[in-house]
């Protein structure tokens, strides 16, 4: 009985469990506290060696001078890490003509709380590489400066552009030898070329007379002035400036048509020999009806900006010459450009480009002076639609490096990367005069749509051409080893997921946003990846 009672008895059981439990206990816990001990070692290792790497990856520097900064910088991180025993850094360097990579290892033992688990120490280790380009560096904005932005998109543009342009001046603060050039191609349907620099007016066509058997379309929305002869679009111009009394002169403000046929997309330089590769100057007719503000809309005229003077059909008002050099046609006349109702001959024409330049600030400003740059002057341009395909072909123009922009090095020049950020917020498009019995649209780089210009009568087909167009400049751009970057905000529609997820250089180079936030963030990971000094691990 005494025995039983002794077997049933749970007097002083939890002493005896603990007894036998408190090895097993005490060697989780140890666990525990090594295995955090090591992870935090093995992470100020791998701080100590990315910072020392950073350090030491400067192409200014000598390689005696790069090895040293790298022991400084490790000596200096590791020094408050008592954890970190013995401690042993070593850096390799490969350097081209364009590049240098450097690749540093390191290893340390650690101390332990609990020998008897993983013994008296650990050996923790960290790699860690760094690549930085010495190639020099040519980037060109192409923007999307289209009505549907407005005052909001448009200010985030403008802040986002900025953070790429922040992020260009940084490389070059920190490297003055490199060269680093960028470019501002603000686009509607048009792109404005008169650049305060570098614009030579030799590649505009600025005939007086055309012949009208001649390819150009400069004149062709006018009556000839005979069987053999067109008026040219500077003739017109000169003619609306002489027989002006007061306000805006309806001067050429910058814009150009499209090229014909095979020009329209390419760089072959303006040739006074070949008429069809200069550029005609952008004329948007005075359409027909008396002088108005413009309505800005998709339906109806846009663009009547003048008296019409002769009487007749609404093609004869519209054709005829005499009322730009007529002073009663412009009695009651509305010529505006201010971007929300621009009227004249420059309608819908953006801020001109600002071909590839060193000078950053001049695209930027500068905050610390709080003076403006060319991205502060960009704005939203009511009508004539969006013709992505325009703005990239001149982004093509100024990374070229023949006329009519000679900034650019050669394509392909094994010391230069090329970059293109395109941006836009819609799909192409045709706006403007649908219900129109002539046009049937706005006036643009390719004139009317009843032009057949684009390539189809109706605006279906005429989009499906432009986006063809887009996808064949994206092409020629890629084909000479350009980067491209695509963003597009608040219109990520199947159609616009196929144009320019196909037009930038992978899938992670395409940015569908959704709003202004996305926008910001898009422009901001844009210029990190452009950065040319990267550390992996």
């Amino acid at each position: 009985m005494v025995l039983i009672r002794f077997w049933q008895s749970r007097s002083g059981n939890f002493a005896m469990m603990f007894a036998i439990m408190l090895p097993v206990l005490l060697a989780a816990v140890g666990f525990a506290l090594d295995v955090a001990n090591l992870m935090k070692a093995k992470s100020d290792l791998q701080n100590a060696l990315d910072s020392a790497v950073l350090a030491a990856s400067r192409l200014s520097d000598q390689t005696g001078t790069r090895n040293d900064t790298f022991d400084a910088f490790f000596a200096t991180n590791i020094a408050n890490k008592p954890a970190l025993v013995n401690a042993k850094a070593k850096l390799v360097v490969e350097q081209s003509v364009n590049h240098i990579k450097t690749t540093a290892t390191a290893d340390a033992n650690v101390a332990l709380n609990f020998a008897f688990i993983f013994g008296q120490s650990a050996k923790v280790a960290a790699q860690a590489n760094a690549f930085e380009s010495n190639a020099k560096l040519e980037v060109a904005l192409v923007l999307d400066n289209t009505g549907s932005m407005g005052a909001a998109n448009m200010a985030a543009l403008i802040e986002g552009s900025k953070e790429i342009i922040k992020a260009l001046q940084k490389v070059k603060d920190d490297r003055p030898e490199r060269q680093i050039r960028a470019a501002l191609v603000p686009f509607v349907t048009a792109v404005n070329i008169k650049s305060a620099v570098g614009f030579d007016q030799s590649w505009v066509d600025t005939r007086d007379k055309v012949p009208v058997d001649e390819p150009s379309w400069n004149g062709k929305n006018f009556a000839n002035i005979d069987s053999k002869t067109r008026v040219g679009h500077w003739a017109l111009f000169q003619a609306l400036k002489d027989n002006w009394k007061s306000g805006p002169t309806g001067e050429w403000k910058g814009c150009v048509e499209a090229r014909a046929g095979s020009y329209a997309l390419d760089d072959t330089p303006p040739d006074l020999t070949k008429p069809d590769t200069l550029f005609v100057p952008y004329f948007a007719p005075d359409e027909p009806g008396g002088p108005v503000k413009s309505p800005n809309s998709g339906e109806y005229f846009n663009n009547s900006y003048l008296d019409d003077v002769v009487g007749g059909t609404n093609i004869q008002k519209q054709k005829s010459r005499t009322k730009y050099s007529d002073p009663t046609a412009r009695t009651n006349a509305k010529l505006k450009e201010t971007p929300n109702d621009t009227t004249g001959p420059n309608y819908g024409c953006a801020t001109p480009v600002v071909p590839l330049t060193e000078d950053l600030v001049k695209l930027g400003g500068d905050p610390v002076k709080k003076t403006k740059g060319e991205l502060d002057n960009m704005n939203f341009w009511y009508g004539s639609g969006t013709n992505v395909s325009e703005g990239l072909a001149w982004g093509y123009r100024v990374l070229s490096p023949g006329a009519p922009f000679t900034q650019g090095d050669a394509f392909k020049a094994p010391d230069t990367s090329k970059v293109v950020v395109v941006f836009t917020d819609g799909e192409n498009n045709v706006f403007g005069a649908s219900r129109e019995a002539i046009n049937k649209s706005d006036y643009g780089a390719y004139s009317y749509l009843d032009t057949g210009r684009m390539g189809a009568l109706d605006r279906a087909g005429a989009l499906k051409k432009v986006n063809e167009a887009t996808k064949t400049v994206c092409t020629k751009l890629k084909e000479q080893d350009v980067i491209i970057y695509t963003v597009v905000l608040g219109a990520d529609t199947q159609a616009n997921r196929d144009l320019y997820s196909t037009c930038a250089t992978g899938p992670a180079y395409y940015f569908p946003t959704k709003n202004i936030a996305e926008l910001k963030a898009a422009f901001q990971t844009i210029a990190n990846s452009i950065s040319p000094l990267l550390i992996t691990h």
